[in-house]
């Protein structure tokens, strides 16, 4: 059995996966050292929003350009494969996924009001405009990041190595212990990142398409964040309104925010079962013919 190549003589799927790393690394090591050649830094005086700027701009040049790398010199792929690409259904995933959000958002709410007390105070005036614009752009990036890092290539080729279930665990995992480290997390916090990423890796296996975990991604940080005001994840952004849930912090988070109560380990582990069982969302027929190898990048 040869260690490094198939039977039809091609580069086995975990030795992918690291050439993916690799790359990925060496970019971001780049990407990290152009930033702070071209921005001059002040840890010091450094705001929080220009700090979470910084870290998306840094991430998003290995996010890319290692998919790109791989596709071109590992796959032999175009990048589409990969559930990148405009196909006829991607706006109906990106949409659904924003639904799947916000109904998340509802319950969250509805669950607030049950287990403790919620109050909401309107907040968008005392920040600048730019500051909300900049918020919302620098959150769809690091929604796109994520994806791209989690839901993407280095999820997609270990299916093919190791199965789909194995690889969901392994990248969700991963998702959860890089969000260990945040703000006052915790370990249940963790635990809800974790189910957060399966659920979304859920999404993608649904579709074979990025848009509908982006959709949902995008959707719950922008509601629960920019919109609602409350922590998300720990950090504390500039919002239109300001929530605060006091109760049960075993239920409602405390102050890392509602992903590190049980109302969210509730709330994605139902969303995760919604989604796998969800008949309108399936593979659109430009994602199959992408994934069986017949089409070609334009």
């Amino acid at each position: 059995m040869n260690v490094l190549l198939t039977a039809d003589h091609e580069l086995r799927s975990g030795w992918k996966f690291v050439a993916y790393a690799l790359l990925f690394f060496l970019l971001l090591i780049g990407a990290v050292f152009a930033t702070g050649l071209i921005f001059e830094r002040d840890s010091a005086q450094e705001g929080q929003l220009t700090a979470l700027a910084l870290q998306a701009l840094v991430f998003f040049i290995p996010a890319t350009g290692a998919l790109a790398l791989v596709a071109l010199m590992v796959e032999h792929k175009p990048i589409a494969y990969f559930g990148v690409m405009l196909h006829e259904r991607w706006s109906r995933d990106l949409r659904f996924g924003i639904l799947v959000a916000f109904a998340m958002l509802g319950v969250l709410v509805a669950g607030s009001f049950a287990f403790g007390t919620l109050t909401i105070a309107w907040t968008a005036g005392k920040a600048p405009v730019l500051e909300l614009i900049t918020t919302v752009l620098v959150l769809a990036v690091s929604a796109a990041n994520e994806e791209l890092i989690f839901r993407g290539y280095p999820l997609q080729v270990l299916m093919r190595g190791i199965g789909a279930w194995p690889s969901m665990l392994v990248m969700s995992l991963i998702f959860g212990l890089v969000h260990a480290s945040n703000p006052n997390a915790s370990s249940l916090g963790t635990v809800n990142t974790f189910l957060a990423g399966l659920m979304l890796s859920i999404a993608y296996v649904k579709t074979r398409s990025l848009w509908l975990p982006y959709g949902i991604h995008i959707g719950w940080n922008l509601g629960l964040g920019f919109i609602m005001g409350f922590p998300l994840s720990g950090i504390g952004i500039a919002s239109v309104w300001s929530s605060n849930a006091t109760g049960p912090e075993l239920i409602l988070g405390g102050s890392y925010g509602p992903e590190g109560g049980l109302l969210a380990t509730c709330i994605f582990v139902g969303a995760a079962i919604t989604i796998r069982a969800a008949g309108v969302v399936e593979i659109s027929p430009k994602m199959r013919a992408a994934l069986a190898g017949g089409m070609k990048e334009k």
